[in-house]
């Protein structure tokens, strides 16, 4: 049994007569239930702030530092479910001409809005990745077809092809490892990338260019706005002028979103984080349901099981489906940090939504069934 969450004392010290020898479970009617000798408890934590002497005498401890683990065995893994062997080659030399040295520069010297680990970084780095380049690195294998005596039967520029690949693993790690960084901290990350590789235009940061993908180089981010400008029949007070800042934002927030990935929008107050998620929301086909929660400090867990749970329809064996006609959900949580913290410093909703976006279930709380 994996109990993945808070420890708070009210229900741990319940698990006392669990973890003695006995394995004796006293449940709230009374009812007290002896577990199995091969019966488990494995408690996965933060810390254990609020947890009893008498509870944590009686567990195993196994403490685990990510920073000790690195971000080297998630890469690994990644890489090697790459089919084509050019590919993996090449991508283990990028993580290691880049990514110890950006990370370096980014602890030493940059600040950043929210602290972020390396590992959960560079594990950001990879599914950019994934969401931009899969459909590219498809063409590796249809544009260097083999006959059977292993020679190509086309000519195919290999070197440019690996290129451009760097080009767009560089755009990546900007926008994964280097966007957590505050704007002044940008310019350490800009220098210490134009001293790796010199392929990027000289004038601004590396912040201020995207990659286009007819020209196969790098373009200024105002090329975007000048293709998705038009005119507008909206009220004054309705008008959206886009800047810079919401071009490269929705370019990766889409991206993203597109590739089935969950995103985080961080910022100050009043920066346009809502107008934008709502923005791309609207850009979203008739395929696609979308729905928006509203948080503040009275949202509950169970209130927000139930809107979410409301937007779906409950199909046999306790599965949850899109409403029909629809392939797919999309939800949109606004004002994340604002439910309030229990007595022992945890957040019930935002521990739902972990739970949710970690295992792909809840628990009917009625039937006490998994949804």
């Amino acid at each position: 049994m994996v109990l993945d969450g808070p420890v708070d004392t009210l229900w741990i010290e319940s698990m006392n007569s669990v973890l003695d020898d006995n394995k004796l479970l006293t449940l709230n009617n009374g009812d007290r239930i002896g577990l199995s000798r091969n019966v488990r408890l494995l408690f996965e934590v933060q810390d254990l702030s609020v947890a009893s002497p008498a509870t944590v005498s009686r567990a195993g401890m196994v403490y685990m530092d990510l920073d000790d683990m690195g971000w080297r065995p998630y890469v690994g893994v990644w890489v090697e479910g790459k089919t084509n062997k050019v590919i993996r080659d090449h991508l283990n030399e990028l993580f290691e001409k880049y990514v110890p040295k950006v990370l370096q520069i980014k602890r030493t010297t940059c600040k950043e809005l929210v602290e972020t680990s390396e590992s959960a970084c560079v594990q950001n780095l990879c599914k950019l990745f994934d969401a931009l380049v899969s459909n590219i690195l498809t063409e590796i294998d249809q544009k260097r077809p083999v006959g059977e005596d292993g020679k190509e039967l086309e000519p195919f520029d290999l070197d440019g092809f690996l290129l451009y690949i760097e080009k767009w693993f560089a755009f990546c790690l900007i926008w994964s490892i280097g966007a957590t960084v505050d704007e002044t901290s940008r310019k350490s990350i800009d220098y210490l990338l134009r001293d790796i590789e010199s392929m990027y235009p000289h004038s601004n940061t590396v912040f201020e260019y995207y990659l286009n993908t007819e020209k196969r180089d790098f373009a200024p981010w105002e090329e975007q706005l000048q293709a998705n400008w038009k005119p507008t029949t909206h009220d004054f007070h309705k008008i959206y002028v886009p800047t810079v800042d919401v071009a490269r934002n929705r370019y990766i927030l889409q991206s993203l979103m597109n590739a089935g990935r969950l995103v985080l929008l961080v910022g100050m107050s009043g920066v346009g984080k809502t107008a934008l998620a709502e923005s791309v929301l609207t850009t979203l086909d008739h395929s696609t349901h979308h729905f928006t929660i509203n948080f503040s400090s009275g949202t509950t867990s169970n209130g927000t099981q139930e809107i979410i749970e409301s937007h779906f329809n409950l199909g046999p064996k306790n599965k949850y489906k899109p409403p029909s006609g629809k392939k797919r959900v999309v939800c949109f949580i606004d004002d994340l940090n604002m439910p309030r913290r229990d007595t022992f410093g945890s957040q019930p909703p935002l521990e739902l939504i972990r739970q949710w976006m970690g295992y792909d279930f809840w628990y009917d709380r009625a039937k006490i069934v998994r949804n």
